[in-house]
């Protein structure tokens, strides 16, 4: 070997090595393979409106105080019946959720409704009938229609909403009764009236648009109090006071 080689191949050598090392820190500087993030969920947002439709199941209890156009009979006749039936109608409302789980709201609905009692004969307790009037009497009692407007207040647990509400409840209350055993006379009232209403439910958001709900509801209209006249002329007041409970189902959507 001659002796000029011997530097060549060490300069050689030394270009070799840097080489090497800058194609590994090329390596390790380039962009690596990174494993995809998954988005981190957020919690459902109540606030905003709504619209939605509600079906359901009623019963409640009527008294008719029937002296007032039957003065005639003593001591104080009241006649009661329990009307019951399905109904439905269509809801609208707004919710603001604040404080991170609390969420207050306005709502109002209406709805068209086939509860009514059957006539069913009762003789009220102590009752006299003079001058032909008939007993028993069978009282009867229905709604065609109602609704309310209320506020509501509940506590988020993510999509679940369980609530309570609470405020006005208006609707019609028609109510009469009829004389048995041959003679009849009948009167009746139909009267719209104002009232409250309260109430409990859970709603659920199935997706970020559809939420569905069930819920309870105690209603009392007021006493109608209407000047009649009954199928013999005999003219007076018939007080009616009606009220419900009812168990509904319902769909929402938010805007």
């Amino acid at each position: 070997m001659k002796l000029w080689t011997l530097p060549v191949m060490a300069c050689a050598a030394v270009v070799i090595g840097a080489m090497s090392t800058g194609m590994a820190m090329a390596a390790d500087l380039a962009p690596q393979p990174t494993e995809p993030v998954a988005p981190i969920a957020t919690a459902y947002d109540w606030t905003g409106f709504y619209v939605g439709a509600q079906a359901g199941y009623g019963w409640g209890t009527a008294h008719e105080v029937v002296n007032g156009v039957l003065p005639i009979f003593q001591p104080e006749a009241i006649v009661t019946n329990r009307p019951k039936g399905v109904f439905g109608g269509l809801h609208a409302g707004y919710n603001y959720q604040f404080g991170g789980n609390f969420v207050l709201g306005a709502e109002a609905d209406i709805n068209i409704s086939a509860m009514k009692s059957s006539d069913k004969p009762v003789t009220p307790a102590g009752l006299i009938a003079v001058a032909g009037y008939p007993v028993p009497l069978a009282g009867n009692t229905k709604q065609k229609w109602f609704g309310s407007a209320r506020l509501r207040a509940g506590y988020a647990f993510d999509r679940f909403l369980p609530y309570v509400t609470g405020g006005i409840a208006y609707g019609d209350v028609t109510a009469g009764f009829n004389g048995i055993n041959g003679n009849q006379v009948t009167a009746s009232v139909s009267q719209a009236k104002v009232g409250w209403t309260v109430g409990a439910g859970l709603e659920y958001a199935f997706t970020d648009h559809l939420t569905a709900r069930v819920e309870y509801r105690y209603s009392a209209y007021g006493k109608a109090n209407k000047f009649v006249t009954d199928s013999r002329g005999s003219q007076g007041w018939l007080p009616t006071e009606l009220k419900v409970n009812d168990v509904r189902i319902g769909l929402s959507y938010k805007l």
